[in-house]
C-alpha cells in the first residue's frame, strides 16, 4: 500500500475526508477522495490508474460531511499540480460551496 506524499506546499493543508469527482475536459468523470485541503489546493487519492497529466484543467466536486439533513457540495476548476502515483494535487482557480437541503 503507497503512503500519503510529503507535504511540499507552504500554506496549511486540513486533512478531510471527502468523495469526490474529477471531471476531464475530455469528458472522463474519476471518482476520488480529498484527503487534505489548502485555501489554493487539494490533494486526491484514486483508486484505479488514470491518465492525467501535470497541467490539465479539472472541474472537482466535493460532498463535503455536514448535517445529515442538509447536505453541501463544492465544486472548483483547478489545475493538475502534481502527480505521485495514485495521489495527485491540485490547484484552485475558482469555486463555489452549495447547500443541497
Amino acid at each position: 500500500m503507497q503512503s500519503e506524499p510529503v507535504e511540499r506546499r507552504k500554506a496549511a493543508r486540513h486533512p478531510i475526508q471527502a468523495e469526490a469527482i474529477v471531471h476531464t475536459s475530455s469528458g472522463q468523470s474519476i471518482p476520488a477522495n480529498a484527503t487534505n485541503i489548502s485555501s489554493f489546493g487539494m490533494l486526491l487519492h484514486i483508486e484505479q490508474p488514470v491518465k492525467l497529466s501535470v497541467n490539465d484543467e479539472v472541474t472537482i466536486e466535493i460532498k463535503l460531511p455536514d448535517d445529515p439533513g442538509k447536505p453541501f457540495s463544492s465544486w472548483g476548476v483547478a489545475r493538475v499540480a502534481r502527480i505521485d502515483g495514485s495521489y495527485f494535487g491540485i490547484q484552485l482557480h475558482g469555486g463555489t460551496f452549495d447547500s443541497l437541503g
